[in-house]
């Protein structure tokens, strides 16, 4: 990204991801909103979002995400997207899905 100030957009989504999965809130919340910018209705950065806003506790944020999780798809389910998770760790997992479940996703 820096040897190309022109990146694709997608390239903030895996960076994001990459902070998400290595817990690092801050990082992650604030790159996915520069994704979000261009691909507003990308349910994984709005997964994540969710996820990294509870973990830090800024739960209005969180649940102003998972809101728009069920705005965009409204038969969401907690269960499926957790065995979709390349997350092979049970604790991490767990920490994942009740992030979610903080944040109001069922």
């Amino acid at each position: 990204m820096r040897l190309n100030p022109h990146y694709p957009p997608l390239y903030l989504l895996s960076l994001g991801l990459a902070y998400h999965y290595a817990w690092q809130n801050e990082e992650a919340i604030a790159t996915f909103k520069r994704y979000l910018n261009y691909n507003p209705n990308h349910i994984s950065a709005h997964l994540a979002l969710a996820c990294s806003y509870s973990d830090v506790g800024r739960e209005m944020e969180a649940r102003a995400e998972a809101a728009e999780i069920l705005r965009l798809s409204p038969e969401f389910s907690l269960e499926t997207w957790r065995q979709s998770l390349p997350v092979k760790d049970p604790v991490e997992l767990e920490r994942h899905v009740n992030n979610l479940r903080k944040a109001g996703v069922k």
